[in-house]
C-alpha cells in the first residue's frame, strides 16, 4: 500500500512540475524553403525595406499610425516590425494590424509568440507593398525542454515576396536578450544566430534579407554571418544606435543583413517618440 501510495505521490509531482514548467518546446516541422521559388532572369531594381520595434505593451492607435506613416515616408516596400501586440488584453483587444491594411503597406503578415504567466500574445510582423507567396514562422532554440517564465520563446518569420517580377526572401526576428546557455555550453543568441545562418543556407532564393531587434551586446556577435558572405547595415564604420532605452550600454541592436547578391545603397535611421526604438531602413540594388 506504501508503495501504491508513493506511486500516486510520485507522479503528482512529476505532473505539477511539468505544469510548472509551462508547454513542451517541441521541434520545428519540415519545411521546403524551395516552395514557389522562381529562378528566372537577372533583373536590376531597387527597393527599400525597414526593420521597427514598436514597443509592445505600450502602442496605442495613435503610435501605430504614426508608425505607419514613418513607414510610408521613408519609402519603404517591405518591413519587418518586432514587439507586436494585436488583439490582446493589455492592448484593449485593438487590431492594430488593420491599421497597415489601410495604407500603401496592406499586405500583412504576423505571427504571435504565446508567453507562459504572460496573459497576452505578442510577435512579429512583416508588412509589404505587395503580396506574400508564402510565409512562414520558424521557433528559434529554446534553452530548455519545457517553456519557462524566465526565458521569452522566440520565432523568425520567412515571407516569399515578389517586387517588381524579382523574388526576395524577406525575414523578420526578434532575438532573445536573456543571458543564458545552451545545453553544448553556446549562448542562446549564438545558438539562434547559428540556427538562423543555416535557414539563409538552404534557402535557394538569391535575394535575401533578414530584419530584426537582435538583441545583442556588440557587433561581434554577427561575425556567425558575416563570415558566412551575408553583410550588416548596421555595424562599426556605419553604426546606428536605434535602442532608446537606458537599461544596456549597447544600443546598436537592431540591424539588417542581406546577401551578396544585393547591394547596399543608403541606409539611416528614423526617430519618433512612438517606439523606445528608431527606426532602421536602408535601400538595396540587385547585381548579378
Amino acid at each position: 500500500m506504501k508503495k501504491v501510495i508513493s506511486a500516486i505521490i510520485l507522479i503528482i509531482i512529476c505532473f505539477t512540475l511539468v505544469s510548472c514548467a509551462g508547454e513542451a518546446i517541441t521541434p520545428n516541422e519540415p519545411y521546403d524553403m524551395g516552395d514557389g521559388i522562381v529562378i528566372s532572369e537577372y533583373k536590376e531594381i531597387n527597393f527599400t525595406v525597414a526593420t521597427y520595434n514598436i514597443q509592445g505593451g505600450e502602442a496605442t492607435i495613435e503610435s501605430v499610425k504614426e508608425i505607419n506613416k514613418n513607414l510610408i515616408d521613408v519609402g519603404a516596400d517591405i518591413a519587418g516590425l518586432q514587439e507586436v501586440d494585436n488583439l490582446s488584453k493589455r492592448s484593449g483587444k485593438t487590431d492594430f494590424l488593420e491599421i497597415f491594411r489601410e495604407g500603401s503597406l496592406n499586405n500583412v503578415s504576423y505571427f504571435p509568440v504565446m508567453l507562459k504567466n504572460y496573459g497576452d500574445t505578442y510577435g512579429i510582423a512583416t508588412v509589404s507593398k505587395t503580396p506574400f507567396l508564402r510565409t512562414h514562422s520558424f521557433k528559434l532554440p529554446y534553452p530548455y525542454n519545457y517553456e519557462k517564465s524566465s526565458v521569452e520563446k522566440r520565432i523568425i518569420m520567412r515571407s516569399l515576396i515578389t517586387v517588381d517580377d524579382v523574388q526576395v526572401a524577406f525575414y523578420t526576428t526578434h532575438l532573445s536578450y536573456e543571458n543564458v546557455k545552451m545545453a553544448d555550453g553556446k549562448s542562446l543568441r549564438e545558438t539562434q544566430i547559428n540556427y538562423i545562418l543555416e535557414l539563409l543556407q538552404n534557402d535557394p532564393c538569391p535575394y535575401k534579407i533578414v530584419t530584426g531587434d537582435f538583441n545583442v551586446l556588440s557587433f561581434e556577435e554577427f561575425e556567425i554571418l558575416t563570415k558566412n558572405g551575408y553583410l550588416t547595415v548596421n555595424n562599426s564604420e556605419n553604426k546606428f544606435d536605434t535602442y532608446k532605452g537606458n537599461d544596456v550600454e549597447f544600443l546598436a541592436i537592431d540591424n539588417i543583413i542581406y546577401s551578396d547578391r544585393l547591394q547596399l545603397q543608403n541606409s539611416n535611421i528614423f526617430n519618433s517618440d512612438c517606439s523606445d526604438h528608431c527606426m532602421l531602413y536602408a535601400t538595396f540594388k540587385t547585381v548579378a
